[in-house]
């Protein structure tokens, strides 16, 4: 990514009890990075983060999984949670940089059908602009 086509990047502050998550816009898309395991008690935090971009009014996002190992079915609703809320202010969702094991658990529930992923963060972001 080009460094002079970012214009605003924050840190969510983190608790030991929290999941840590990197936001940053990129050309008009909003790029959340979350790391660690999305299970049960993380994925909260995953979905209060992204709906509160939402209600500011981040309608682009890609949700990079550079740094997720896993993923629980909590999660999994998240994803489509943040996916309908998004098609509702006819936003966009992609999803990025899924690891073999993350993959395969979006793949083998089917949500690979209605959100789209890409391998890396660019190609997300140049798809849903």
């Amino acid at each position: 990514m080009d460094d002079a086509a970012f214009f605003h990047s924050i840190r969510k502050e983190v608790t030991e009890k929290t999941l840590p998550i990197d936001v940053v816009c990129y050309r008009d898309v909003w790029i959340f990075a979350p790391e660690g395991r999305i299970d049960n008690d993380s994925s909260t935090d995953l979905e209060a983060t992204i709906m509160e971009g939402i209600s500011q009014g981040m309608h682009r996002i890609v949700i990079d999984f550079s740094f997720v190992p896993y993923i629980s079915s909590s999660g999994l609703r998240v994803v489509i949670k943040i996916a309908k809320a998004l098609q509702k202010v006819q936003g966009r969702c992609a999803l990025s940089s899924l690891s073999g094991t993350v993959r395969q658990v979006f793949e083998l529930s089917g949500f690979l059908t209605v959100i789209s992923s890409y391998d890396s963060v660019d190609e997300a972001v140049t798809a849903i602009r």
